[in-house]
Order: C-alpha cells, then structure tokens, then sequence
C-alpha cells in the first residue's frame, strides 16, 4: 500500500468508530471492564505484597556477639556480614542500649532488683540483621553461624518459610488471574468485532467485489481496534485509579488504627497505563485481524463461487 493509500484507509478507521459508534461504546466498555478487573486485582496483590515485605522486614535475625571480642573485632565483624550478600539493613545494638530497652519493659520494683543483684550487664552485644531475600534465608544464617566472634543467633526460619510460600503463593494466583482475564477480554472483544463485521458485510463486500485486496479492508479495522484499545486502556486506568482512592479513603481510618497504610497508586500509574493500552491495542488489534481472517476468508470463497 502507497502512503496515500496508508493515510486514507487510517482516516476510515477514525470515521468507522464515529459511524459504528453503538458497537464502539459497546468494544469500550467490555474491554474497559476486564481492564478494570485486572486493575484492581493488581493493586490488591499490590498491597498484600507490600504487607508481606513490611512482615519480611520484621523478621531480623539478632546476631549476638561472644564478650571476649574486641571493640575492633567487633567493629570487622559487620563488615564481614555485610560481605556475605542477601543483607538488606544491619544495626548494631549496644548491650548497655538492650538492657535500657529491657528494664523499661519491667515494673518498677523488678527493674530495681535487678539493677541491684548486678553491676554487670547480663546481656552481649548484637547486630540486628535484616535480611534482602527470604528465598535464601538458611544459607545467609548458615553463612553468619560460620564467622568469628558469633556467640549465638537468633532467628525465626519457620516464619521465612511460611512468608516465602505465602509470597510464591500469591504470585502464582495473580498470574492466574490476570491471565484468565487478559483471555476473558481477548475473546469478548473478537466476538464484539464480529458483530460490528457482520453489521458491515454488505460494505466488505463491495470492498471485495471492486477488487480489493485483504489488507486493504483489513487495514481500517486494524486502525479501529488500535484506536478502542487505547481509549479502553486510558479510562480503565481513570476507573480504576477512581475506584482505588474511594476505598482507601472509606478504609483509611481502620488502616491506621492497625498501623497499615495502602499502597500509594501515583507510583503505579504510568507503569499500569503503559500495561493497560498494551493489553488494549492487542485485544483490539488481535480481535480485529482474528475475526477478519476468519471473515474474509469466507467472504472470498463466497464472491469466487459467484
């Protein structure tokens, strides 16, 4: 096809939605359903993600350091964990710091007997680590258990291990989900297209009576379906964004009493925006070249038999 062809068969998908625009608001508002769907069970794995990392980010490994080790030795020994890699935050805390901390948390008659059965500290020094990847959490233990000056550790394995099914878990279910959608919208949108193509099969078929070639009638089509994905992707994306912020604000004050906060949706806007038009443009592009083979390849053999 020339240039002139290219520009003129583009204008004819733009005049197609206008003309057809009952079936266009229909190829809309289905796909900007399942795109809304999709949304939304995105954002809530979104906010169940970010719960499980703030767990994750509870779940430190105490590090606690043998009293024969020297300031120097000790000092060393948070680079050396910090080399074994996995290691997300390290924080030392002193034992004067940890038996303050753990004499606040007594009555006050229990703190002073203890304050004077011993002049001495009862407790080591420590790092507190916390720990990047969970997935690799035995060996970062093992690798600690491993280094000089290591009195004993502290760890919660069990809980890393239930976080690292549950993240897994969950992972595998979004996939599902929006995979199960993402082929919802796909078969919608090509019976919708086919409607519209039925609705205009006696102008298909002038088109192919006067001798025009398959991309040719093909082409606008295209166009249309590019077009609808976009629209689809952009207010799916406002819907949802809508959507998402009513419920945070219906829910901000239960959120807070319990020291949570949902995940911000500014952050995730473009990202979801590039993913929304991509899934739209291929909905509407692969439904349209979809039926219309299907269309034209029987419309052809009709008009040969003629």
């Amino acid at each position: 096809m020339t240039g002139s062809s290219i520009k003129y068969l583009t204008k004819e998908g733009f005049r197609n939605i206008w003309t057809n625009r009952m079936m266009s608001v229909a190829s809309i508002a289905v796909l900007m359903s399942c795109l809304v769907l999709i949304g939304s069970a995105a954002m809530m794995f979104l906010n169940i993600d970010s719960l499980l990392a703030r767990i994750e980010e509870e779940n430190v490994v105490m590090v606690f350091i043998d009293d024969t080790a020297t300031e120097q030795e000790v000092s060393a020994l948070e680079g050396e964990i910090s080399d074994l890699g996995n290691i997300k935050d390290i924080e030392f805390v002193a034992k004067e710091d940890a038996w303050a901390q753990q004499l606040e948390t007594m009555e006050e008659a229990q703190a002073e007997f203890f304050k004077e059965q011993s002049s001495d500290i009862p407790l080591p020094d420590a790092y507190k680590v916390t720990i990047e990847n969970l997935d690799y959490f035995d060996d970062t233990v093992e690798g600690i258990k491993n280094l000089n000056h290591i009195d004993t550790i502290r760890e919660n394995r069990e809980l890393a291990q239930k976080l690292v099914s549950i993240r897994q878990g969950i992972s595998v279910i979004a996939i599902v989900i929006i995979a199960v959608l993402f082929a919802i919208s796909l078969f919608i949108i090509s019976n919708t297209i086919r409607l519209t193509v039925y609705n205009r099969k006696l102008e298909i078929s002038i088109m192919k009576s006067v001798g025009a070639t398959n991309n040719f009638v093909r082409f606008p089509f295209v166009i249309e379906g590019m077009i609808l994905g976009v629209l689809s992707g952009a207010i799916g994306l406002l819907l949802v964004w809508g959507l998402y912020e009513l419920i945070v604000s219906r829910f901000n004050t239960l959120l807070e009493s319990l020291n949570l906060s949902a995940v911000g949706f500014a952050g995730y806007a473009l990202p979801m925006l590039g993913i929304f038009v991509l899934i739209g443009v291929i909905c509407g592009v692969g439904g349209s070249i979809v039926t219309m083979n299907k269309y034209l390849n029987k419309e052809g053999s009709e008009i040969s038999n003629v």
